[in-house]
């Protein structure tokens, strides 16, 4: 689907490559940048640690996959009613059994570990400036496991908070991993549980400490929310919940990451890739 759009794809310094490695961490629109990757049979990992919202949770990833000791037991893995959960990870972790829910948790960090070390391009994005804070552990949490609210303090981040702790990790990344380049996006799903005012007052926090992290060197920005909130500008291109972009959205996103990040050679084999894609899933009428 081809789109009138007014912000002109940027123009990188470099070409992400069918051989390359990709991997993306974030909220729920790094999924969805990781499936376009998969179904183009690039060498993906996107989210091992489940969908992550704020930049300390997503920080705080990327930190174990460079160094998995970091992973304290004692602090982050924690038993409500019948579930292991872990504040560092998503949901989709938690299980019934300890032994099975912490062997879970290490193959998913190992394999992502050796990902992330020979990874060319990771793409961090982040969807909200707020958080949840565990009382009890004094410990920010990438999922509350409805574990019940008074439990929690409700914070939002600042920029400085934000880049300071950034910082540290991108130098982390440079020193481990120095050919990588690192993506940076802001999430254009609104996120009105938080209500109209403060999503606005987040997605600028979040603007704004992107802004601080890019260098144009090894850090880049790629303006996901912009194409979505100043170019389609319609709720149209939004699901039901008027929150999520819909698919004619998604499709709109994806030339963008085509015409900034492939060469005209890569996307003509993409193409050819979507045609063996369509054939593969071809359903005949019985």
């Amino acid at each position: 689907m081809q789109f009138r759009t007014i912000i002109p794809a940027p123009q990188y310094p470099f070409h992400i490559q069918e051989e390359d490695t990709v991997m993306l961490v974030g909220s729920c629109f790094s999924d969805h940048m990781g499936h376009y990757f998969d179904t183009h049979r690039f060498n993906v990992c996107s989210n091992p640690f489940g969908v992550l919202f704020n930049p300390v949770s997503i920080d705080r990833a990327i930190r174990f996959m460079l160094e998995p000791d970091l992973l304290d037991r004692n602090r982050y893995f924690y038993k409500h009613r019948d579930l292991w959960v872990s504040f560092a990870h998503h949901g989709r972790f938690s299980k019934e059994n300890f032994e099975e829910f912490e062997a879970n948790i290490d193959h998913h960090l190992e394999r992502s570990a050796e990902f992330l070390h020979k990874t060319h391009y990771l793409f961090v994005t982040f969807g909200t400036a707020f958080c949840y804070k565990f009382i009890p552990r004094d410990l920010i949490v990438s999922n509350c496991h409805k574990i019940p609210n008074h439990q929690f303090d409700r914070i939002r981040l600042d920029v400085k908070k934000i880049v300071t702790q950034w910082n540290g990790t991108l130098t982390l990344l440079k020193n481990a991993c120095p050919d990588m380049k690192v993506i940076f996006t802001v999430s254009p799903v609104r996120h009105l549980g938080d209500g109209a005012h403060e999503n606005t007052l987040s997605k600028s926090v979040l603007l704004l400490a992107v802004e601080k992290l890019v260098d144009n060197e090894f850090t880049h920005y790629f303006p996901a929310y912009e194409y979505v909130i100043d170019d389609l500008r319609d709720y149209r291109f939004y699901a039901k919940d008027l929150c999520h972009p819909n698919d004619m959205a998604i499709s709109y996103m994806e030339e963008k990451l085509a015409e900034s990040f492939f060469t005209p050679e890569t996307s003509a084999h993409m193409l050819e890739i979507e045609k063996e894609n369509r054939f593969l899933n071809h359903r005949k009428f019985r």
